[in-house]
């Protein structure tokens, strides 16, 4: 007999509620294909400023617009290159593979635990280098990209979704409480990050974004 989580009146097990429609195949697939394809495109732009950057060294990158945003300033620091090599590079590849996963669940495709397990682990370690990236911004560089900051917010909200719908679904194993921030809370908990960061980064450039 099927272990059950709850009993009605009659006897019988209460079914599972379904998750919420963005943790279902083809929800998730809709939130990997959108967020990738964003964060895709602002990194391909990346990838043409920083070419042009190496053709002219005093060029200055599209989104210069003075004040607080200098795209040029961040591409010219060491930390736009972490691992020796320009980092939208790194974006171009990540953010496609995340639009391959996003369309190839919206066609049908049943993925299996291994699978999202690695996906998470991917989609974890992408969102930890992109806060690392925020803080030398806002706090070492002290200058921001808003083709930086887009890439931030789609992984932001990728990263917390993924995390959702994987304990949703039974990738991994959580207790109710766990249950309840996935379906109903990891949106919001996503929302407050990206709330707090814009806040940290009107409070540090105040002066030149009010000017």
């Amino acid at each position: 007999m099927g272990e059950s989580t709850s009993t009605g009146v009659s006897g019988l097990a209460a079914p599972a509620s379904p998750p919420p429609w963005w943790a279902r195949r083809v929800g998730f697939g809709w939130i990997a294909a959108v967020t990738g394809f964003f964060s895709l495109v602002a990194a391909g732009v990346l990838v043409g400023e920083r070419i042009q950057l190496y053709l002219d060294a005093d060029s200055k990158a599209s989104c210069d617009w003075g004040g607080a945003f200098s795209c040029t300033s961040v591409m010219k620091s060491s930390q736009a290159a972490a691992f020796g090599f320009p980092n939208p590079f790194i974006g171009l590849v990540g953010f496609t593979i995340v639009i391959v996963v996003g369309v190839t669940l919206i066609a049908g495709a049943s993925l299996p635990r291994w699978f999202w397990i690695a996906f998470q682990a991917g989609i974890t370690l992408a969102f930890g280098f992109l806060v690392w990236l925020y803080t030398q911004a806002v706090y070492s560089i002290s200058a921001l990209c808003i083709y930086c900051m887009i890439c931030w917010l789609m992984m932001t909200y990728l990263f917390f979704l993924a995390l959702a719908r994987n304990v949703l679904t039974g990738v991994f194993p959580a207790p109710a409480w766990l249950r309840a921030w996935a379906s109903g809370w990891a949106w919001v908990t996503a929302t407050v990050v990206v709330i707090a960061c814009a806040a940290s980064i009107f409070v540090h450039f105040a002066g030149l974004l009010l000017s």
